[in-house]
């Protein structure tokens, strides 16, 4: 499902409304998922520039004009073979429509270089984070998003389903996560959010997750946490599996991540924090005598990225944000991490509505026994 042309023109006319408002005269955007939401396709090394009135802009190098002309609705697309080449268009831009603001995104994607480049080319330009006023605009998703966001989670829970028919004794995370972006790849997924996490044994404690050559032994709790992106949006999905049959510690502290993460299930609704989410979780495992071992962040946003506003764990001040309803929120994101026991991370991707969480795919919460 590729959405209409329509749909692009109108979020631009949009974010024009809110820049007219924050006074910012050009956007910059130059991440992935801000290009996508405004020009329907997906390029390496994004340059699209958004003017206060009038067509958006698209710099592209040379070899690229004609891939960029049959998948983006926007006609105004100019080429460079250089960095100087490519900033020199910005900076005549600028000159000749007496920008005075320019907006970015001050997210991971933002190249720190470029930034810097850009401040020294255009010293009277003043640069302001643009962070919420796109965000403002995508936390909130149509049904159409919702619809495409359900397809890529369906193909993570295939690639959770191919977990478990690979996982054996003497097998490498690395063989383990190839058999799963296979699947996954199969199944349509175009990329990653993230690389495939498939983290056993000792490693089932790290809270970033990776496929290592270490192999995988009976008995050991591994986790895998898949992110497969569908027409340019994201999934989340984790589950907790087992080589045999659990120790009694093990089965507690898996039992007692989903009931915290249940719990955390039941207190979204529209009008709650962010950080009610979390405390939920924490209360149920600080009270079981756990809470030492838990790392806090059980909720972010998702969408275009896999990880977007809300995302408190890096952005402390989204946790006051306030759910409303159609943002899509991924639930299970924070680590319970014992020593000697294991990690666990029991995760899926939300829908909140006006009577509370709704999963975008309904798949068992359980420990996974191979």
């Amino acid at each position: 499902m590729k959405l209409n042309e329509s749909i692009y023109r109108d979020r631009v006319k949009r974010i024009q409304t809110l820049m007219r408002n924050w006074g910012v005269d050009l956007l910059a955007v130059l991440d992935n998922e801000n290009y996508q939401y405004f020009t329907g396709e997906f390029r390496r090394q994004p340059r699209l520039y958004i003017p206060v009135d009038g067509e958006p802009i698209i710099l592209v190098f040379r070899g690229e004009l004609e891939d960029a002309s049959r998948n983006t609705w926007i006609k105004n697309i100019h080429t460079y073979g250089s960095l100087h080449e490519m900033m020199k268009h910005v900076i005549e831009y600028i000159k000749q429509h007496n920008v005075k603001t320019v907006g970015f995104d001050y997210e991971f994607a933002l190249p720190a270089f470029l930034l810097e480049r850009f401040k020294m080319a255009n010293p009277t330009v003043k640069v302001i984070d643009a962070r919420e006023l796109f965000m403002s605009l995508r936390m909130i998703k149509t049904d159409e998003e919702i619809e495409l966001m359900r397809k890529a989670q369906e193909i993570a829970t295939a690639g959770i389903e191919a977990a478990g028919t690979v996982l054996r004794e003497g097998i490498s995370e690395l063989e383990v996560a190839a058999e799963i972006d296979y699947e996954m790849r199969r199944k349509g997924a175009e990329r990653f959010g993230f690389p495939t996490f498939v983290n056993s044994g000792y490693r089932s404690g790290c809270l970033h997750g990776w496929a290592s050559r270490k192999k995988l032994e009976r008995g050991e709790i591994i986790l895998i946490d898949v992110g497969p992106i569908y027409m340019g949006y994201s999934s989340d999905m984790a589950r907790a599996f087992i080589l045999g049959s659990p120790t009694e510690n093990q089965r507690k502290i898996v039992d007692l991540y989903i009931k915290a993460r249940r719990e955390a299930t039941k207190t979204v609704k529209p009008g709650v924090m962010v950080s009610e989410l979390d405390n939920a979780a924490s209360k149920v495992i600080s009270e079981e005598g756990y809470g030492e071992y838990y790392v806090r962040g059980i909720s972010h946003g998702i969408g275009l990225a896999f990880e977007e506003m809300p995302f408190p764990t890096i952005f402390p001040e989204d946790s006051i944000i306030e759910l409303k309803e159609k943002m899509t929120i991924s639930i299970g994101h924070s680590i319970l991490s014992i020593p000697g026991i294991g990690g666990v991370r029991v995760e899926d991707v939300f829908i909140v509505t006006d009577s509370g969480a709704e999963p975008l795919v309904k798949y068992s919460e359980e420990l996974i026994e191979v």
